[in-house]
């Protein structure tokens, strides 16, 4: 209850694109990935709303659509959990700017060799990454796959 009356409260603020971006990370995607579940208090505080198909939602405005699907069993070897986010407004640069912060403070390291349009943090069995097409949202994806994390396990 108290989570819908803070969202109907963050509503009536404008918010920027890569605060919305960041709150649908850290709220939903985050832990969609790690546990297959994302909480319905953090998709309200997100302003998120059904749309569509199950596992998709959209803010008010439309400008940030959240897909999350899941395929595969754990004891097959083939888990994989998948949040994306298409942000719709603030490009490239905000997205990045949105989730790298509250992705390193979470334990998530970045892929030095990646290419600056296209970051990588991982952690675990989590990958995030965020990119842009030419003339396309900006998408962050946050995915976990089980094959990933048993290879950072092994490695620990």
């Amino acid at each position: 209850m108290h989570a819908l009356i803070m969202a109907a409260a963050l509503a009536a603020f404008p918010q920027s694109s890569a605060h919305v971006t960041r709150q649908i990370v850290t709220g939903v995607c985050l832990p969609f990935a790690e546990t297959g579940e994302a909480p319905a208090d953090n998709i309200a505080l997100a302003s998120l709303s059904a749309r569509g198909g199950e596992g998709e939602f959209e803010t008010a405005d439309g400008r940030h659509i959240v897909k999350l699907t899941q395929s595969g069993r754990a004891e097959d070897g083939t888990l994989r959990r998948v949040c994306e986010i298409q942000a719709r407004a603030g490009g490239f640069a905000q997205a990045r700017q949105g989730v790298a912060g509250p992705l390193e403070q979470a334990g998530f390291r970045p892929e030095p060799d990646e290419p600056r349009d296209w970051p990588v943090w991982t952690r675990g069995g989590i990958t995030a990454t965020v990119h842009q097409n030419p003339g396309r949202a900006a998408i962050v994806r946050i995915s976990y796959w089980v094959v990933d994390d048993e290879a950072a396990a092994s490695t620990s």
